[in-house]
């Protein structure tokens, strides 16, 4: 490796960290020519990206004679031509004037990223910059014009950019210039994309692209820089499509990160870092292309890499003020390692944290000592042991959020912490638990009280510690997170909306009236805009519109329709405004707003495929569809013609057709998979079907539904170990309190077919377990009875001597089995087998007698001949039984018999049964078989 890379890499990583500029390292060395890359980079460090564009150097570079010639062309030329000119120009002129291309490809990325956080700035953190795009690149080009048709670059795959953003010149040209530095081809440009792009050669045009640059830091770099505004570039779009996600995951692959960790002893903190960033922004890409589970082993590899220490766990606490014994709650305790890179500064100008304030309710809840603990114990739930490696008892260090029930697992460092003085997280930690709780939020459902609470206790660890040194970005996250919580509950919806509010406000971009005073600022302007940008990059992006469009959508919740409105209509989020009226069963006023639309931007294919939804008109989503790819227009016709309007027929090959379509359009949305997958199974094509659900199952492995039905469909093409292996994923995927009994039928049959009788047994009691309340419905007889025919096949042994089979199989028959029989004499008779194999005479008289009764008691008995040739039939059973055990050793074995008196009950149970049956049945071939026992039992 050269010298050169060495430079690249120590000056790129420090501008990835977005370290503070106070910390920002010169190279330990000569760094000959790319030391000009320097005083840049500190620019970008203290938040003076659009400083860096205006500094003389730069300025003279980009808005030379003959660049701004070839901007004048447009409106003559298109802007996406005029665009793709002017990269072309700037990246001549930066060549000419640097000593080397690659110290010229160098300046010209910095000049890309500060675009790119420049855009960020205007649009999601704030504040306001001096100037605008337009006045940069368009001077004499009416303003309204250009805004219209930089929109239009934006649009991708049917999604329409928001119409509101600022200055989108700034992300455009940035996009271009990596586009053009990564060597994309011109057809393959994400900006003004053509809606028939071949999407497969795309991806594997990208996937060439990036395995040429592995061994290239600064291509690296440069890649890396590119999946941020590919990532920032669907922000702003109405729903996120699934290329960019796509082509973002291909980009940043392992390689680039090990092109780009300096070797240097000087920089060991800076390769940590690395590793944590990488690891934390690709499962930022899962939570963007809605893969959340993805995002999982990158966020416990985080935690390993920082140290934190970090675990959710019971305590007891108050709430209210007038509260005298503390309640049980969740509580997340976490202690950081110490940061050497982002520790050092210490503005105070965070977001103001409003006071709850209120009466009742205490601020943060008031936890007792940890001393003081008693967890209860969880009881073991009976699981299915599938094999060794994969079974429930997983270590907690590979879960989201580790989980601990007793006090003694709690470790000794966090065991020590104050549980109402938390130290301080470092950002980092801090970060990752920010992830953690949208992964939760966005996968588990949205009125769960447990989930809230454990929402609410990782909100709590972040918020009510030393918040002095917490980034801005982040503090303000968790306050916005703990805002949703709270509008949730009455007591709290108050602060909730308020909080919300001063948080929109807080960015401060282009807000026109305040309802909340603003704080004088008391620090430097470009220190606030460095800290607000420092973790933007690892965050879930919320533009400033998005974050009014969710207050507007509390407002909605609580009733307050006014209020949404007049900030949809603000935000001129039209598709919303009329959601939003369709919300209200005003469907008139939506179908009103969207037309309006619609005319205004004949190219929005959102709007139109909602008013299709809206009139459940197939000729809108047809439009829709052939304007822009949109995918949930072909969605909205699969399900159309799957589940017609009254009148219409059910047509499965158009429902299959048009969601086939959609899916090649967004192939990650899990639930249209689920539904291709069902049309296949229910028409018979189930080829198709195990297609769609192992797609299903690789986007969501933890869905036990979709693995069963991936098992249905690999039964009827006869690949019986596959569907084996796939109802074991779905058992052991299944919510523990969500357990389907009909999957573990299935189990069980597939089981049964290929002999794993232990896996049928252990299937056997999950299902009457689920359905013992059912009664003895749950129990499969014919299962039951191979099961016990395969334990009795062998002589029993000692006790302590039977195999695990044996002794579960005894369990289920002999303890399980008696808890839900009601009426079944056929299920008594197979427990007295057992229990005469095992050795236990008395027990299995004891379960003829039940089998007896069970049938004898029948109301049906004195009308029914079926059922009174039954109770004959049990009858007669019980008196075999009787004259073959009555006369056994004993339970006590102390010289007693099973039933010394076996004769006179025998004879007691027949007289029984023929008053039962004597006015009926008197003479019939029940009652004379009746007769036959009763002499014989005479004679003998």
């Amino acid at each position: 490796m050269n010298m050169s890379e060495e430079v690249i890499k120590h000056y790129l990583a420090q501008l990835l960290l977005s370290i503070p500029d106070e910390k920002f390292s010169k190279f330990p060395g000569d760094a000959g020519a790319f030391q000009s890359i320097e005083n840049p980079i500190i620019f970008i460090l203290k938040g003076q990206s659009s400083k860096l564009i205006a500094q003389d150097e730069y300025f003279s570079l980009l808005f030379s004679e003959e660049s701004r010639s070839v901007l004048s062309q447009y409106p003559q030329n298109d802007l996406k031509t005029t665009i793709v000119n002017y990269v072309d120009v700037i990246l001549t002129s930066f060549t000419s004037y640097f000593e080397s291309q690659e110290v010229a490809i160098s300046h010209l990325h910095l000049i890309a990223i500060a675009f790119l956080q420049t855009f960020i700035q205007l649009n999601f953190t704030g504040p306001n910059i001096e100037y605008n795009s337009k006045e940069l690149f368009f001077p004499e080009t009416d303003e309204s014009t250009l805004k219209l048709e930089s929109i239009k670059l934006l649009n991708l795959q049917g999604q329409i950019a928001y119409d509101l953003t600022n200055d989108p010149l700034f992300l455009i040209i940035s996009e271009s210039i990596f586009e053009k530095l990564l060597g994309f081809k011109r057809e393959f440009s994400f900006l003004g994309s053509d809606i028939n792009t071949n999407f497969e050669e795309f991806g594997d045009s990208i996937t060439i692209l990036a395995k040429e640059n592995e061994q290239d830091p600064l291509k690296a770099s440069i890649q890396w820089w590119m999946v941020r505004a590919l990532q920032v570039h669907l922000s702003v779009l109405s729903e996120a499509p699934s290329i960019p996600l796509t082509v973002s995951s291909v980009l940043l692959n392992p390689k680039v990160l090990a092109a780009l960790i300096p070797k240097t002893q000087a920089d060991v903190n800076i390769q940590k870092h690395m590793q944590i960033l990488y690891v934390l922004e690709f499962a930022r890409l899962h939570i963007h292309s809605s893969t959340e589970h993805l995002a999982i082993p990158y966020l416990v590899k985080a935690r390993n890499y920082s140290e934190l220490s970090f675990l959710m766990t019971g305590a007891k606490a108050k709430r209210t003020k007038f509260q005298k014994h503390h309640n049980s709650a969740l509580i997340i305790l976490a202690k950081s390692k110490i940061s050497n890179i982002y520790e050092s500064y210490a503005i105070n100008n965070n977001p103001e944290n409003f006071s709850l304030g209120d009466d009742l309710l205490l601020e943060k809840p008031e936890f007792e000592s940890l001393d003081d603990l008693e967890l209860p114990d969880q009881s073991d739930r009976k699981r299915i042991r599938l094999d060794d490696d994969n079974d429930d008892s997983s270590n907690q260090e590979d879960k989201l959020v580790p989980v601990v029930s007793k006090q003694d697992e709690i470790p000794a460092e966090l065991k020590i912490l104050d549980p109402n003085n938390q130290p301080a997280l470092n950002d980092i930690d801090s970060l990752q638990l920010l992830l953690v709780l949208t992964i939760l939020k966005q996968t588990s459902p949205s009125n769960d009280s447990l989930i809230q609470q454990e929402l609410f206790a990782l909100v709590t660890r972040l918020i009510y510690s030393d918040c002095i040194n917490t980034n801005w970005s982040i503090f303000s996250r968790a306050l916005w997170e703990r805002s949703l919580l709270e509008t949730n509950k009455s007591r709290t919806v108050e602060r909730g909306i308020l909080q919300m509010t001063s948080l929109v406000e807080e960015i401060g971009i282009k807000i026109k009236s305040r309802m909340i005073p603003q704080a004088a600022e008391t620090n430097n302007e470009n220190d606030t805009v460095a800290i607000r940008l420092r973790f933007i990059h690892q965050l879930p992006l919320m533009p400033q519109w998005t974050m009014d469009a969710e207050l507007a959508e509390k407002y909605m919740s609580l009733g307050v329709i006014k209020s949404a409105l007049e900030i949809y209509e603000r935000l001129q989020m039209s598709c919303e405004a009329a959601l939003c009226y369709a919300a209200t069963d005003n469907e008139k006023e939506a179908d009103a707003i969207l037309v309006e639309r619609i005319k205004s931007h004949p190219e929005d294919c959102r709007a139109i495929s909602i008013l299709g939804d809206i009139r459940q008109d197939p000729t809108l989503w047809e439009e829709a569809w052939k304007l822009g790819r949109y995918a949930k227009a072909k969605a909205s016709l699969s399900r159309y013609h799957y589940s017609p309007p009254h009148g219409l027929k059910q047509d499965m090959n158009l429902a299959i057709q048009h969601m086939r379509d959609c899916l090649t359009i967004n192939p990650l949305n899990y639930g249209n998979w689920y539904f291709y997958g069902c049309c296949g199974l229910e028409s018979g094509q189930y080829d198709l079907a195990s297609e769609a659900f192992t797609r299903c199952v690789s986007l969501d492995e933890t869905s036990s539904h979709a693995w069963s039905n991936l098992a249905s469909a690999l039964l009827k093409l006869d690949k019986q170990r596959p569907a084996f292996n796939a109802l074991q994923k779905a058992i052991r995927s299944a919510n523990e309190n969500k357990k389907s009994w009909k999957i573990f039928e299935n189990y069980i049959i597939v089981a049964a077919q290929l002999n794993e009788w232990s896996d049928v047994l252990s299937a056997t009691k999950e299902v009457i377990e689920i359905r013992k309340n059912e009664g003895e419905v749950c129990i499969d007889l014919p299962i039951i009875e191979k099961l016990v025919e395969l334990l009795v096949s062998t002589p029993f042994e000692d006790s302590s001597r039977l195999t695990h089979y044996q002794k579960s199989c005894i369990d289920l028959v002999c303890n399980i089995l008696p808890q839900v029989i009601t009426t079944s004499s056929r299920c008594w008779r197979v427990v007295a087998r057992v229990e005469l194999w095992r050795k236990r005479p008395w027990a299995a008289l004891d379960c003829h007698e039940k089998a007896y009764r069970a049938l004898s008691q029948r109301p049906e008995l004195e009308s029914n001949e079926t059922a009174w040739n039954d109770a004959v039939e049990a009858c007669s059973d019980l008196v075999g039984a009787y004259e073959s055990l009555g006369e056994l050793p004993g339970k006590h074995d102390a010289g007693d018999l099973v039933c010394s008196d076996w004769k006179y009950k025998a004879r007691t149970s027949i007289r029984g049964l023929r008053s039962k049956g004597k006015a009926m049945w008197e003479d019939s071939e029940g009652w004379n078989r009746l007769q036959d026992l009763m002499e014989d039992l005479t004679n003998n």
